[in-house]
């Protein structure tokens, strides 16, 4: 961790006063009150209070405190339940997205990197086909794209890039920074969309399994297409039923599903294996499939599904600590920063803020390679 000491300006602290946690600000006043008063602290002891206050490492060095929009994500959940408040994980999740997003902009517009070519290409009077191929044409892929991936624990890997191609900024975690104690809950959300025309940010939780993480991904992309943010300002809408049938047709084209089911002779529930093996996607996707389109009852999607869901358990973390660093980080974000640092356009301790690295923990993850 860094020795070198940072400056907090004016009017950080006592904002950060007011949204911490009043036992931990109250524990740590005198510490505070110093910062407050002048004192420079280093940037490891920052880290610290960061992790003692439950508040974003980077919120200690913004200029002036950060207001979030009013508008909160409706973020896809298990069984598309919405929540009518977010988690203090989340909220911090949303508020440093919204952060990255804004340095993109500013970074993009610096570079004159033009616009997504993803970015509000549906129109109002698109239905679902019109708008799935949009979209696949944008992203440069074939109609049964499918076929190219090796598993369907690739097809998110695969989606990612294409989306990274196209402008459109993927990160991804299952915990609040680098603090594996604030797990971020599935039950709560699979993903959420910011959207800009210049710099579109997808979060996707990486708790979920690889192959519904890609339908995630399509779904959010929908939004971005549609030029909205994943939000909604009450109950569950159209909006959201039409991204949801536009991903799945992507995802599941309709004429080349009729193909395949009628071309086999097993049960529903042989072909709906069948189908995910084959279409590389998750269970539930091709089910929802088969019952829009009249393949199955009612009654045996919404078995299907509760098993489905009961199912689902959470991941636990491991592994090498920058692997999954850069995993988490958009690799074009990644590039345009240590870029950007490199010619000296963003200060190391903005960089630091960005990424939740600092230091020579941030020294050793742009040392790795970037994909």
């Amino acid at each position: 961790m860094s020795n070198a000491v940072v400056t907090i300006h004016e009017g950080i602290i006592p904002w950060i006063r007011s949204i911490a946690d009043p036992v931990a600000v109250s524990a740590h006043a005198a510490e505070l009150r110093a910062w407050e008063e002048g004192g420079k602290p280093s940037v490891a002891k920052v880290d610290k209070m960061s992790k003692a206050l439950h508040v974003p490492f980077g919120y200690f060095f913004l200029t002036s405190p950060y207001k979030t929009s009013d508008e909160a994500p409706s973020f896809r959940t298990l069984g598309s339940r919405l929540k009518d408040e977010m988690s203090p994980d989340l909220k911090d999740v949303v508020s440093h997205m919204e952060l990255v997003q804004e340095w993109l902009k500013d970074e993009i517009s610096f570079e004159d990197g033009g616009t997504s070519t993803i970015a509000g290409v549906i129109d109002a009077d698109d239905d679902v086909i019109t708008a799935s191929r949009k979209i696949r044409e944008q992203l440069c892929l074939d109609e049964d794209w499918f076929r190219k991936v090796g598993s369907k624990d690739k097809s998110y890997s695969f989606l990612r890039k294409k989306a990274g191609d196209a402008q459109v900024f993927i990160f991804e975690s299952g915990v609040v920074g680098n603090n594996n104690k604030r797990t971020l809950n599935l039950e709560e959300f699979r993903a959420f969309a910011l959207y800009d025309e210049h710099a579109p940010v997808v979060f996707i939780n990486s708790k979920d399994e690889p192959k519904s993480k890609a339908f995630s991904l399509l779904h959010e992309l929908v939004h971005i297409a549609i030029g909205q943010n994943d939000i909604l300002s009450g109950s569950y809408n159209g909006d959201e039923s039409f991204c949801n049938k536009v991903a799945a047709e992507i995802m599941v084209p309709e004429s080349v599903f009729r193909r395949f089911w009628g071309s086999r002779n097993s049960s529903a529930d042989k072909k709906l294996d069948e189908a995910a093996s084959h279409f590389k996607c998750s269970i539930s996707v091709v089910t929802l499939k088969a019952y829009r389109l009249g393949l199955i009852p009612r009654e045996s999607c919404a078995e299907k599904l509760k098993v489905i869901n009961h199912s689902i358990k959470q991941k636990s973390g491991g592994g090498d600590f920058y692997r999954t660093k850069r995993s988490q980080l958009d690799g074009n974000f990644l590039s345009m920063l240590n870029t950007s640092v490199l010619e000296g356009r963003t200060r190391y301790t903005e960089a630091y803020r960005l990424t939740g690295c600092h230091g020579k923990t941030y020294e050793a993850l742009m040392e790795g390679p970037i994909e």
